[in-house]
Protein backbone atom coordinates (compact mmCIF):
# COMPACT_ATOMS: atom_id res chain seq x y z
CA UNK A 1 0.00 0.00 0.00
CA UNK A 2 1.49 3.60 -0.84
CA UNK A 3 2.80 5.20 2.10
CA UNK A 4 0.09 8.30 1.40
CA UNK A 5 -3.10 5.84 2.05
CA UNK A 6 -1.98 4.95 5.15
CA UNK A 7 -3.51 6.26 8.45
CA UNK A 8 -1.59 8.44 10.83
CA UNK A 9 -0.19 6.77 13.76
CA UNK A 10 -0.91 7.99 17.16
CA UNK A 11 2.58 9.83 17.48
CA UNK A 12 1.92 12.04 14.02
CA UNK A 13 -1.33 13.67 15.82
CA UNK A 14 -0.27 16.41 16.48
CA UNK A 15 -2.51 19.89 17.04
CA UNK A 16 -1.35 23.07 14.98
CA UNK A 17 -0.36 25.95 17.40
CA UNK A 18 1.91 29.58 16.87
CA UNK A 19 3.96 31.68 18.68
CA UNK A 20 4.46 35.29 18.37
CA UNK A 21 7.95 36.34 19.68
CA UNK A 22 8.12 39.83 19.29
CA UNK A 23 5.61 42.93 20.17
CA UNK A 24 7.55 45.58 17.80
CA UNK A 25 5.86 46.84 14.74
CA UNK A 26 6.95 45.26 11.20
CA UNK A 27 5.01 45.37 8.33
CA UNK A 28 4.07 43.03 5.38
CA UNK A 29 7.21 44.10 3.02
CA UNK A 30 9.42 43.07 6.59
CA UNK A 31 8.25 39.47 6.24
CA UNK A 32 9.89 36.41 4.49
CA UNK A 33 8.05 33.28 5.28
CA UNK A 34 10.11 29.85 5.53
CA UNK A 35 8.87 26.56 6.02
CA UNK A 36 10.78 23.63 7.57
CA UNK A 37 10.18 20.38 9.82
CA UNK A 38 6.81 20.83 9.92
CA UNK A 39 6.74 24.28 11.18
CA UNK A 40 6.51 27.71 9.59
CA UNK A 41 8.35 30.74 10.35
CA UNK A 42 8.30 34.49 9.41
CA UNK A 43 11.20 36.45 9.79
CA UNK A 44 12.59 40.47 9.43
CA UNK A 45 14.06 40.69 6.33
CA UNK A 46 16.51 42.80 7.70
CA UNK A 47 18.23 41.03 10.41
CA UNK A 48 16.78 37.49 10.25
CA UNK A 49 14.55 38.30 13.76
CA UNK A 50 12.15 35.53 14.08
CA UNK A 51 8.54 37.18 14.47
CA UNK A 52 6.25 34.53 14.47
CA UNK A 53 6.44 30.26 14.62
CA UNK A 54 3.34 28.42 13.62
CA UNK A 55 3.68 24.04 13.85
CA UNK A 56 1.41 22.64 11.44
CA UNK A 57 2.50 19.04 11.53
CA UNK A 58 6.23 17.61 12.50
CA UNK A 59 5.09 14.85 9.54
CA UNK A 60 4.91 16.92 6.97
CA UNK A 61 8.41 16.63 5.49
CA UNK A 62 7.74 19.63 2.73
CA UNK A 63 5.51 22.22 3.16
CA UNK A 64 4.23 24.12 0.14
CA UNK A 65 3.83 28.05 0.64
CA UNK A 66 1.69 30.77 -0.79
CA UNK A 67 1.53 34.42 0.49
CA UNK A 68 -2.18 36.03 -0.88
CA UNK A 69 -2.67 39.72 -1.48
CA UNK A 70 -5.29 39.63 1.37
CA UNK A 71 -2.13 39.02 4.11
CA UNK A 72 -2.72 35.09 4.26
CA UNK A 73 -0.43 32.18 3.91
CA UNK A 74 -1.65 29.35 2.74
CA UNK A 75 0.59 26.00 3.31
CA UNK A 76 -0.25 22.90 2.12
CA UNK A 77 1.66 19.69 3.73
CA UNK A 78 0.76 15.78 4.90
CA UNK A 79 -2.59 15.84 2.89
CA UNK A 80 -3.88 19.12 4.43
CA UNK A 81 -3.99 22.96 3.70
CA UNK A 82 -3.93 25.21 6.37
CA UNK A 83 -4.69 29.35 6.14
CA UNK A 84 -2.52 31.45 8.71
CA UNK A 85 -2.28 35.37 9.28
CA UNK A 86 0.47 36.34 7.65
CA UNK A 87 1.26 39.11 10.76
CA UNK A 88 0.41 37.01 13.29
CA UNK A 89 0.82 33.49 12.68
CA UNK A 90 -2.40 32.33 13.90
CA UNK A 91 -4.25 29.70 12.11
CA UNK A 92 -7.18 31.13 10.83
CA UNK A 93 -8.84 27.63 9.27
CA UNK A 94 -7.76 24.53 8.17
CA UNK A 95 -8.76 21.61 5.71
CA UNK A 96 -7.87 18.58 6.24
CA UNK A 97 -8.90 17.13 2.58
CA UNK A 98 -10.49 13.95 2.80
CA UNK A 99 -10.11 11.60 0.38
CA UNK A 100 -6.29 13.38 -0.53
CA UNK A 101 -4.18 10.94 1.35
CA UNK A 102 -1.07 12.17 3.30
CA UNK A 103 1.51 13.15 1.01
CA UNK A 104 2.85 16.73 -0.17
CA UNK A 105 1.05 19.37 -1.17
CA UNK A 106 0.97 22.21 -4.30
CA UNK A 107 -0.89 25.08 -3.27
CA UNK A 108 -1.87 28.42 -4.84
CA UNK A 109 -4.36 31.05 -4.82
CA UNK A 110 -6.34 32.98 -7.39
CA UNK A 111 -5.30 36.72 -7.02
CA UNK A 112 -7.86 39.29 -5.47
CA UNK A 113 -7.42 42.44 -8.13
CA UNK A 114 -6.04 42.20 -12.03
CA UNK A 115 -3.87 45.28 -13.49
CA UNK A 116 -5.54 45.88 -16.88
CA UNK A 117 -3.29 48.58 -18.93
CA UNK A 118 -4.96 51.82 -18.58
CA UNK A 119 -6.62 53.70 -21.69
CA UNK A 120 -6.07 56.92 -19.97
CA UNK A 121 -3.32 58.19 -21.33
CA UNK A 122 0.03 59.90 -19.49
CA UNK A 123 0.34 63.46 -19.84
CA UNK A 124 3.74 63.63 -18.70
CA UNK A 125 6.32 64.81 -21.27
CA UNK A 126 7.88 62.27 -23.32
CA UNK A 127 5.09 60.12 -21.76
CA UNK A 128 5.99 57.49 -24.94
CA UNK A 129 9.23 56.20 -23.21
CA UNK A 130 7.13 55.90 -19.86
CA UNK A 131 5.53 52.25 -18.58
CA UNK A 132 1.79 51.96 -19.00
CA UNK A 133 -0.49 53.28 -16.08
CA UNK A 134 -2.59 50.29 -14.89
CA UNK A 135 -6.06 50.55 -13.41
CA UNK A 136 -6.78 47.74 -10.65
CA UNK A 137 -10.00 45.32 -11.43
CA UNK A 138 -11.17 43.49 -8.24
CA UNK A 139 -11.54 39.41 -8.94
CA UNK A 140 -14.02 37.23 -7.60
CA UNK A 141 -14.02 36.25 -4.24
CA UNK A 142 -10.45 34.20 -3.54
CA UNK A 143 -9.91 30.65 -4.10
CA UNK A 144 -7.32 28.29 -2.81
CA UNK A 145 -6.23 25.44 -5.36
CA UNK A 146 -4.71 22.69 -3.57
CA UNK A 147 -3.32 19.25 -5.22
CA UNK A 148 -2.07 16.37 -3.88
CA UNK A 149 -2.09 12.50 -5.20
CA UNK A 150 -3.36 13.40 -8.50
CA UNK A 151 -6.55 15.10 -7.21
CA UNK A 152 -7.39 18.87 -7.12
CA UNK A 153 -9.21 20.44 -4.55
CA UNK A 154 -10.84 24.47 -5.08
CA UNK A 155 -11.00 26.34 -0.89
CA UNK A 156 -12.78 29.82 -0.60
CA UNK A 157 -9.49 31.60 1.67
CA UNK A 158 -12.05 33.13 3.65
CA UNK A 159 -13.71 30.37 5.46
CA UNK A 160 -11.96 27.19 4.33
CA UNK A 161 -15.04 25.79 2.99
CA UNK A 162 -14.35 23.27 -0.24
CA UNK A 163 -16.17 24.30 -3.29
CA UNK A 164 -15.07 21.73 -5.72
CA UNK A 165 -12.68 18.64 -6.52
CA UNK A 166 -11.67 17.24 -9.54
CA UNK A 167 -9.67 13.97 -9.84
CA UNK A 168 -6.90 14.15 -12.65
CA UNK A 169 -7.95 11.30 -14.89
CA UNK A 170 -4.30 10.08 -15.35
CA UNK A 171 -2.66 11.82 -12.84
CA UNK A 172 -2.61 8.58 -10.45
CA UNK A 173 -0.99 9.78 -7.28
CA UNK A 174 1.73 11.98 -8.05
CA UNK A 175 1.73 15.64 -7.55
CA UNK A 176 0.52 18.11 -9.54
CA UNK A 177 1.85 21.74 -10.40
CA UNK A 178 -0.39 24.69 -10.62
CA UNK A 179 -0.86 27.56 -12.85
CA UNK A 180 -3.34 30.14 -11.66
CA UNK A 181 -4.06 32.93 -14.97
CA UNK A 182 -6.81 35.72 -13.99
CA UNK A 183 -9.44 36.62 -16.40
CA UNK A 184 -8.93 38.60 -19.49
CA UNK A 185 -12.19 40.40 -20.33
CA UNK A 186 -10.27 41.69 -23.57
CA UNK A 187 -9.95 38.61 -24.97
CA UNK A 188 -13.49 37.95 -23.69
CA UNK A 189 -12.60 35.39 -20.53
CA UNK A 190 -14.67 36.49 -17.73
CA UNK A 191 -13.09 34.05 -15.54
CA UNK A 192 -9.90 32.43 -14.28
CA UNK A 193 -8.07 29.73 -15.20
CA UNK A 194 -6.19 27.01 -13.36
CA UNK A 195 -3.66 24.95 -15.77
CA UNK A 196 -2.94 21.25 -13.91
CA UNK A 197 -0.16 19.19 -14.62
CA UNK A 198 0.10 15.92 -13.13
CA UNK A 199 1.44 12.73 -14.62
CA UNK A 200 1.67 13.02 -17.99
CA UNK A 201 -1.50 15.22 -18.65
CA UNK A 202 -2.34 18.68 -18.43
CA UNK A 203 -5.88 19.96 -17.33
CA UNK A 204 -7.04 23.22 -17.52
CA UNK A 205 -10.53 24.28 -15.53
CA UNK A 206 -12.45 27.07 -14.56
CA UNK A 207 -11.38 27.95 -11.28
CA UNK A 208 -14.92 29.43 -9.80
CA UNK A 209 -16.40 25.78 -10.69
CA UNK A 210 -14.25 23.21 -11.66
CA UNK A 211 -15.74 22.90 -15.07
CA UNK A 212 -13.25 21.02 -17.50
CA UNK A 213 -12.19 23.03 -20.22
CA UNK A 214 -9.82 20.89 -22.07
CA UNK A 215 -6.92 18.46 -21.09
CA UNK A 216 -4.94 16.71 -23.16
CA UNK A 217 -1.58 14.23 -22.74
CA UNK A 218 1.48 15.68 -23.72
CA UNK A 219 3.78 12.34 -22.80
CA UNK A 220 3.74 9.08 -24.15
CA UNK A 221 6.47 8.12 -22.37
CA UNK A 222 6.39 4.18 -21.22
CA UNK A 223 9.20 4.66 -18.68
CA UNK A 224 9.51 7.96 -16.81
CA UNK A 225 8.98 9.45 -13.01
CA UNK A 226 5.29 10.97 -14.12
CA UNK A 227 6.39 14.30 -12.96
CA UNK A 228 5.54 17.19 -14.17
CA UNK A 229 6.51 21.32 -13.76
CA UNK A 230 4.49 24.17 -15.82
CA UNK A 231 5.03 27.97 -16.97
CA UNK A 232 4.11 30.44 -18.65
CA UNK A 233 5.63 33.88 -19.83
CA UNK A 234 4.04 35.83 -16.82
CA UNK A 235 4.48 33.12 -14.44
CA UNK A 236 8.20 33.20 -15.35
CA UNK A 237 8.58 36.73 -14.88
CA UNK A 238 6.80 36.90 -12.01
CA UNK A 239 9.04 33.72 -10.63
CA UNK A 240 11.94 35.48 -11.70
CA UNK A 241 11.36 39.02 -9.82
CA UNK A 242 10.90 36.72 -6.70
CA UNK A 243 13.57 34.48 -7.35
CA UNK A 244 11.82 31.24 -6.72
CA UNK A 245 8.22 29.25 -7.47
CA UNK A 246 7.25 26.29 -6.68
CA UNK A 247 7.59 24.61 -9.86
CA UNK A 248 11.55 25.84 -10.37
CA UNK A 249 11.91 23.98 -6.96
CA UNK A 250 9.69 20.68 -7.16
CA UNK A 251 11.00 19.51 -3.64
CA UNK A 252 7.90 17.86 -2.73
CA UNK A 253 8.17 15.73 -6.28
CA UNK A 254 11.88 14.80 -5.11
CA UNK A 255 10.39 13.16 -2.34
CA UNK A 256 7.86 11.51 -3.68
CA UNK A 257 10.09 9.78 -5.97
CA UNK A 258 12.79 8.72 -3.04
CA UNK A 259 9.62 7.49 -1.15
CA UNK A 260 9.09 5.43 -4.38
CA UNK A 261 12.71 4.13 -4.72
CA UNK A 262 12.40 3.29 -0.88
CA UNK A 263 9.40 0.92 -1.75
CA UNK A 264 10.88 -0.87 -4.17
CA UNK A 265 13.91 -1.87 -2.31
Amino acid sequence: MPLWNKEKNEDDKSEPESTLFTTDKFSRTDILICASNGCIYAIHKQDGTKLWKTKIDRSAAVISIFVTDSDKVVAGGFGKTHCIDLMTGNIIWTNKMPGFGYAEVSVATTPSKILYPSTAVPTAERSDILPPHYDQVTEDKQITISCSAGKVMAIDLESGETLWTYNCPGGWYNLPAIIIEPSNWEAGRPHQLVYIGSGKWVYCLNASTGHVIWSVQVSTAKLSTEYMTLATPWSSRLAAESHSAFNQNPSGQIVAVQRGRQQLS
